[in-house]
């Protein structure tokens, strides 16, 4: 490991907006010394997009200790079956310690883990990204065999993605366990980058509707 560079401007970003985050912490002393000293109490468990533009608690408005988060490449939930237990062991944490009753995945539109395998990339035996992508092969084939015209092709991947990935969540003993008692809400939405808004699709209707339309009583 090497030592760090201070004056390589990327670490000077970071130094520089961790001062600005100490002078708030020091305004907000009491709410973060509360965080630390009681336990944590996330409304949701959402499962996102590592992708850098894209921020759970900024979309959301969420406080520190408001998400429980699972990020990684195209917001991917390996079946239960699957050799990785880093995604199934958060989902049963957040379910049973944290008690935690709704969770959302959340793709995004141009989500460049989507995108790479239409740009031809393929899986190799010692290639990690390759196998990570082949989770989203089930949506690739979807799109494919419906003929999906190009312009078209990686918004409707996307989302028909976040609808596989919504039932691998099914697989998790936990998560059907709780969803067939009503206690456990499972959720798919799609945040559109160029508008800000957060879409959620409605089982019932086949249709993504506007998060706000959905919240209204």
């Amino acid at each position: 490991m090497r030592s760090t560079d201070w004056n390589d401007p990327d670490i000077k970003d970071a130094v520089e907006g961790h001062e600005r985050f100490k002078q708030q912490f020091e305004r907000d002393k009491a709410f973060y010394r509360s965080l630390a000293t009681r336990k944590q109490k996330p409304r949701l468990l959402w499962i996102g997009c590592s992708d850098s533009r894209v921020v759970p608690a900024q979309i959301t408005s969420a406080d520190p200790g408001e998400l429980f988060e699972i990020r990684n490449i195209a917001n991917v939930v390996p079946p239960a079956e699957a050799a990785d237990d880093s995604v199934g062991a958060a989902i049963e944490y957040a379910i049973g310690h944290l008690g935690v009753d709704d969770i959302v995945v959340c793709g995004h539109t141009n989500c460049g883990g989507i995108q790479a395998l239409m740009d031809g990339a393929r899986a190799a035996p010692d290639d990690h990204l390759g196998r990570w992508l082949s989770f989203t092969l089930p949506a690739h084939r979807l799109v494919a065999a419906a003929r999906v015209p190009e312009p078209e092709r990686l918004l409707k991947a996307i989302k028909a993605h976040i609808q596989f990935q919504v039932d691998n969540l099914l697989t998790y003993k936990r998560v059907r366990e709780g969803v067939e008692a009503g206690k456990l809400g499972v959720h798919g939405w799609l945040y559109v980058m160029e508008t800000g808004d957060l879409l959620a699709y409605d089982s019932s209707l086949g249709e993504w509707l506007p998060l706000s339309r959905r919240a209204e009583p």
